[in-house]
């Protein structure tokens, strides 16, 4: 039965939540706290973004009640004590569409109960808190000003051991916190490797920190972690998460979505993140290499970023997407409010989405070849660059796509807000092989080994039915007829090709002219017998067709047919026997094969796109405008994702959102210092990855013990008086498993490890092939990236998590294969135990955590058909399903 308190408790509550919806209930409406509860947010959500701070329509401003009263251009908008009176409530219950507020197109309309708390709120006078102030200007959010380096706090020097500490423990004295000790030092080692390399440390590993006496030990481990190449591994998994990386997919084969091969621009970034790549130019070479570095075929790589947005069947979808998020994942802003109308919290226009779009509207995708392999399939770089230099960019009204303003093209521009000087936009002439893709060294290369590789797979196929038929003692067949045209079709390409190679070398620069134009006949002549072949080979298997018909109907198909083929045979001969004119010209060997697009018809591909000699040179004024150290957000922005993913919880919890709608930093100061140091270092992670991970703040135990007052004053740990604890990224767990059996393959690099391959791959899971429709069980099971948008990773808790490292193949080959690792360091059972502890979850066991291992180990070791590998293995298996495990404490 329930307690007399209990139920009170339940009354009161029940009391309060009907009197959000009905004022009146409980407290009364006359109350000011009701509007600041009620009324208030719903005209914050409703109303501000059209009469408050961002603008004045009408005149009007409705962020406080003040304003309210003195009204606008239309007088007075409420009467206080008479609702009926009150221009606001008409407004709001409007039944004509055009005179009810807000309009249609700018949100839902005021419920009943919502009416009827506003009314509430105006009979009983309009009450507000005394020294309301209005919304601040827009223009001076935070977030909009200019990056100033801040001074470094004075005070506690005891605890801090760089100048992130000064700065929380500043807040610190200011809250009365006491920072939590620092974690012991096995810990310490596990949560740096986790952070830096992604893997757990090995025995060996952390013997050789634990004997290491020195007063730097710790500071030498975060260098040498910082130096190892898995390092780069790790955190581009955290970038890609961010720049939305995501492998091919569509429906069956057909490309729909990203592009194929795109591990490239995977590779460039883990290669990058090693080198140490300056974090403004990486963004620099993602969104405009192909115009700053058009014959660096490393640095192409980096514009994967864009292809990655591909979209096949309308152009539109693509756009906005690249928009949105090159303004999330650099600029922190939510771009995508003001495609339909102006933004709402935000002072943006609806026009500035389209300046932006317009920055990328020549922008498309092309694959381009790799030294040594001309099959797009097999390989190539996916890669951006402009097309269509005049296209216009117009504003779509209601951001519908259906009714563009064609009356005004939009040219490319950045919000005034944030416009700190002339944006200068100059075409780039790019250099021949560029675009002329046939004159790269390697092409021509490509293309032979090519033809070489396709005449000698079709003469295997002819040879070996040739010694079918022999050993079987069959006449002749069809099929050995078809295989021998297919090798004389090969013959003829691979000779066509070699010509054309030699051609396109003796049309540089240098070549005498009359070899020029020998060499260009030859390669005419030679894809003239190309053709000739191609001919020849179709009359013989439409002859073959004619001889094998049966019926009338099919037998005059037949016919009709092979007299089609016969007509093209001879134009195809007549073609052949004309001397070559001196202007014509042979079929270069593409370097580079365009994206196809169906934006016209969803069944057929869109006419084909050349190479254009120019580019715009819009993408590179906008890298340049992100990267400038002018910019108020780009330094922050990366800044908080950093910190983010080393202490557990950004400084500005809205990742993506630097707007006013998002959140407020915690500590102001220290992120601008931290983005000050970003690019007063050049723009070095590195640095910043040393500076965090080196903080007191950092090395802090995650430990509740004695932190009762912290937990009163501050029990979200906003302040960072201890480390949080964060569950471990789906990769790390998975390769965690594999680095503890020692089977991880280190590898690196290279094509993405198919869906069918992955059960029984032993790669790091970065290397998985990952895209919208094909993703890894076992990694989704622990909040997998999502490839559409993942700029924070979820940390959810379900059954699956439990049942994966329970029972998945992964978990159960694995579990053996590490006990038998741990053994291996001793004999002693006590001894198999602490190294599994320590080895697994990072930690010395107590005691009593051994004596109910040992326990368990008998207890094991009494079931039938165990032996002591297996109940090792058990034990094992327990601690792999311990939460420690898949916890970064």
């Amino acid at each position: 039965m329930t307690q007399p308190a209990t139920r009170c408790r339940w009354s009161m509550l029940l009391i309060l939540t009907l009197g959000a919806f009905f004022p009146g209930i409980g407290k009364g409406a006359s109350n000011p706290t009701d509007y600041l509860s009620g009324v208030k947010p719903l005209l914050r959500e409703r109303c501000f973004s059209c009469h408050g701070a961002l603008k004045q329509e009408g005149g009007l401003r409705l962020d406080t009640v003040a304003l309210m009263i003195q009204g606008g251009d239309s007088g007075a908008t409420i009467v206080p004590g008479d609702a009926r009176e009150s221009y606001l409530l008409a407004r709001l219950a409007a039944n004509d569409l055009d005179e009810r507020m807000p309009p249609e197109h700018e949100g839902e309309p005021f419920t009943a109960k919502q009416l009827a708390m506003v009314r509430t709120w105006i009979d009983s006078g309009a009450p507000a808190p005394e020294g309301e102030e209005p919304e601040a200007d827009p223009e001076d959010h935070w977030s909009f000003q200019p990056v100033v380096r801040p001074d470094v706090p004075l005070g506690e020097v005891a605890w801090r051991r760089n100048p992130i500490d000064a700065f929380l423990s500043h807040r610190h004295q200011e809250l009365g916190l006491v920072p939590q000790p620092e974690a012991p030092r096995l810990l310490q080692v596990r949560r740096l490797y986790l952070d830096l390399v992604g893997l757990p440390p090995s025995a060996e590993e952390i013997e050789r920190v634990v004997n290491d006496r020195s007063a730097m030990w710790y500071e030498h481990l975060v260098d040498r972690l910082l130096e190892d190449p898995r390092h780069g591994e790790r955190w581009a998994r955290h970038w890609m998460d961010v720049w939305r990386y995501s492998d091919w997919w569509g429906y069956r084969d057909i490309l729909r979505n990203s592009q194929k091969h795109l591990w490239h621009w995977r590779d460039w970034i883990v290669e990058s993140l090693n080198r140490d790549l300056p974090y403004d130019e990486m963004i620099r070479q993602m969104l405009a290499a192909d115009e700053l570095y058009p014959e660096d075929a490393d640095k192409l790589r980096a514009t994967g970023f864009l292809a990655r947005n591909f979209y096949i069947f309308n152009r539109n979808i693509w756009l906005e997407q690249t928009v949105e998020h090159v303004s999330k994942g650099f600029l922190g802003l939510t771009m995508n409010c003001v495609k339909c109308h102006d933004h709402k919290y935000d002072p943006f226009e609806q026009a500035d989405f389209y300046r932006m779009r317009a920055f990328f509207e020549p922008y498309h995708v092309r694959l381009d070849m790799v030294p040594g392999e001309a099959d797009y399939e097999r390989d190539g770089v996916p890669r951006v660059f402009d097309a269509q230099l005049e296209m216009p960019t117009y504003l779509f009204v209601r951001g519908q796509e259906t009714r563009p303003d064609t009356s005004t093209p939009i040219e490319p521009g950045v919000p005034d807000i944030l416009a700190f000087d002339e944006l200068e936009i100059e075409p780039v002439a790019l250099p021949t092989r560029a675009w002329k893709t046939e004159l790269r060294p390697w092409t021509a290369a490509a293309h032979v080994t090519l033809a070489e590789r396709d005449l000698a797979a079709a003469e295997r196929s002819l040879r070996n039915l040739v010694n079918k038929q022999k050993k079987d003692s069959h006449k002749p067949d069809a099929k050995i007829e078809r295989a021998t045209w297919k090798v004389k079709e090969a013959e003829a390409r691979l000779a066509s090709v070699r010509l054309r190679a030699a051609a396109s070398k003796a049309a540089r620069p240098g070549v005498d002219a009359m070899a020029m134009i020998a060499t260009r006949a030859e390669a005419v002549r030679g894809e003239r017998a190309l053709e000739l072949v191609k001919r020849q080979a179709a009359v013989a298997a439409k002859q073959l067709s004619l001889d094998q018909a049966k019926g009338d109907e099919r037998n005059a198909k037949a016919k009709k047919e092979l007299a089609s083929a016969t007509k093209a045979l001879r134009d195809a001969e007549e073609t052949a026997s004309k001397p070559v004119l001196l202007e014509e010209t042979f079929t270069p060997l593409e370097g580079a094969k365009w994206a196809t697009t169906r934006f016209l018809h969803t069944g057929r591909d869109d006419p084909p796109i050349t190479f254009p000699a120019h580019s715009s040179g819009r993408r590179t004024a906008l890298a340049r405008w992100i990267t400038d150290r002018r910019h108020p957000l780009t330094a922050r922005v990366a800044a908080n994702q950093l910190w983010m993913r080393h202490m557990g919880e950004p400084l500005v919890a809205d990742v993506f959102d630097f707007g006013r709608k998002g959140s407020q930093p915690t500590h102001p100061k220290l992120l601008d210092w931290l983005a000050s140091e970003l690019m007063e270092h050049g723009w070095s992670m590195r640095h910043l990855h040393r500076l965090i991970v080196t903080s007191a703040a950092y090395r802090m135990s995650s430990s509740l013990a004695g932190a009762e007052s912290n937990l009163a004053a501050d029990p979200d740990n906003h302040y960072w008086w201890r480390r949080t604890p964060g569950r471990l990224e789906s990769q790390v767990i998975r390769d965690s498993v594999l680095a503890l059996a020692g089977t991880l393959d280190p590898t690196m690099g290279g094509p993405s490890v198919p869906p069918k391959s992955q059960e029984n791959s032993k790669r790091r899971s970065l290397y998985f092939f990952h895209s919208d429709d094909k993703r890894n069980l076992f990694l989704t099971s622990f909040d997998e990236a999502l490839p559409a948008e993942c700029y924070r990773r979820e940390q959810s808790i379900v059954p699956q998590q439990a049942l994966a490292l329970s029972n998945s193949k992964l978990v159960l080959d694995a579990v053996g294969q590490i006990a038998t690792r741990l053994s291996e360091q001793t004999t002693d059972e006590d001894g198999f135990l602490r190294q599994a502890f320590v080895v697994i979850l990072g930690f010395e066991p107590t005691e009593r955590e051994i004596a109910a291992s040992r326990e368990v180990l008998r207890t094991w070791r009494r079931l039938p058909d165990t032996s002591e590998e297996r109940a090792r293995a058990n034990l094992v298996w327990a601690l792999i399903n311990h939460n420690d495990f898949v916890t970064i404490r």
